[in-house]
């Protein structure tokens, strides 16, 4: 461009020392060269003018884009450099947070964890303040079989058993007719006040009151021996009568003897009108040995099998003077706040209708694959509690004081099943 400018400022020079050629006018063919000349220098310097322009114009696109083009690249290499930039600040940002949000997910764990530890240890934690305290320990005794647990209700943990007849040492009383607070392994503990009696001669009452039914049950028995003896005898008599022979001829004597002879296992005691038994396995062995009352009873069942079938059938049967004679547990004990329930609902139905019901404990057990005697114990310590309008039979404290018989750790011999039944028996008289 300054090339261009020079150009046309030598044409100016050309133009105004031609006009002062024009004006001296010194002589035709001088003056006439002259301005030949200057215009073909004139003309040469506009051709000048004009191809350096060109060339200038030529140029100065290519430049223009060249810097558009470092100017796009510049651009975008920042833009670039500046989505990297961005891209690693939101990873980052993303990995924070996901960290954060690790860190509080492992935080409220460990806050719930720590939450649910400390109401496990409130819930077994007990307020002793609730506990009245002996001036002195008390010697008491266990009437049955009950759990020792670390509170005064069932929802705490066992931590051992006491049996009939166990001496404890009591030094208090949890509420005003609660628990008892004792002396256990060297620890303190709680045991239910239903299961214990407070005196040496209450305990020797008690005692001589399952004693006495003890003794009723075997005159039950020896009673249904002699009937079926003297049966026997009847039907061994020919059916012509014979006289009399001499007591001195013990040949005639020897079936007389034959049948006084005491049979191999106890005779069941004679029914009781009315009864209808509903129960398991243990009433189908009895109702196989006895073959008397009324029985709905199967192998194997419980509480669902109760709902479903037994109640349907005992209810239409079930009037004015029926003995229901409930005998289940065995193969479910976590129900036996299910069947108080429902028993104690039925019972009050029957009762409406002259009828009274009664509940059998669970019997003792050994190793077996379905049941342990812990589970039979807790089932009968919780049962008599539950219980309202039913009488409880405590069949499991007789047999453990006077001997039983099992042949699979969880069913019995005859003699035991005969014997049961006779219990039962004695007592609903």
């Amino acid at each position: 461009m300054k090339r261009v400018l020079a150009t046309l400022m030598l044409t100016s020079t050309v133009f105004v020392m031609t006009a002062c050629g024009d004006v001296s006018s010194t002589g035709t063919t001088e003056n006439a060269a002259v301005t030949e000349g200057a215009a073909e220098t004139q003309e040469s310097a506009v051709a000048d003018a004009k191809e350096i322009t060109a060339s200038e114009a030529d140029k100065a696109p290519d430049g223009a884009a060249a810097q558009a083009d470092d100017k796009k690249a510049d651009d975008k290499a920042a833009a670039t450099a500046e989505s990297t930039e961005a891209t690693k600040d939101a990873d980052t940002s993303k990995a924070e947070d996901k960290t954060a949000a690790s860190d509080g997910k492992t935080d409220t764990a460990a806050d719930k964890s720590e939450d649910k530890k400390d109401a496990t240890e409130d819930d077994n934690e007990v307020d002793l303040s609730e506990v009245a305290m002996y001036d002195e320990a008390q010697t008491m005794y266990v009437k049955s079989t009950v759990n020792v647990r670390k509170g005064p209700t069932t929802e705490y943990d066992i931590v051992g058993s006491a049996k009939a007849g166990d001496e404890l040492k009591v030094l208090g009383q949890y509420g005003k007719a609660g628990w008892y607070y004792i002396e256990y392994k060297k620890d303190k503990a709680f045991v239910s006040n239903k299961f214990v009696i407070k005196t040496k001669e209450e305990y020797d009452a008690y005692l001589a009151q399952l004693a006495a039914q003890e003794q009723q049950a075997q005159e039950a028995a020896a009673q249904a021996a002699a009937q079926q003896a003297a049966g026997q005898q009847a039907s061994a008599q020919p059916a012509t009568s014979q006289p009399a022979q001499p007591a001195a001829q013990p040949q005639q004597q020897a079936p007389a003897q034959q049948a006084a002879a005491p049979a191999a296992q106890p005779a069941p005691a004679p029914a009781i009108a009315g009864t209808l038994f509903i129960g398991d396995s243990r009433c189908v062995q009895m109702k196989a040995l006895v073959g008397q009352s009324s029985w709905i009873c199967e192998n194997s069942k419980g509480y669902e099998w109760l709902v479903s079938t037994a109640l349907e059938r005992a209810d239409r049967i079930i009037g004015k003077g029926t003995k229901v004679v409930v005998c289940l547990g065995v193969n479910d004990t976590e129900n036996v706040e299910k069947y108080a329930t429902l028993i104690n609902q039925k019972a009050a139905e029957w009762a409406a209708r002259g009828a009274k019901t009664y509940y059998v404990s669970v019997n003792p057990v050994s190793e077996n694959p379905y049941r342990t005697e812990e589970e039979v114990e807790y089932f009968n310590s919780r049962m008599p509690g539950l219980l309202s309008g039913v009488t409880w039979i405590d069949t499991h404290t007789t047999l453990v004081n006077n001997g039983y018989q099992l042949v699979d750790g969880l069913h019995y011999n005859d003699s035991t099943n005969i014997n049961i039944y006779n219990m039962i028996i004695s007592l609903l008289n």
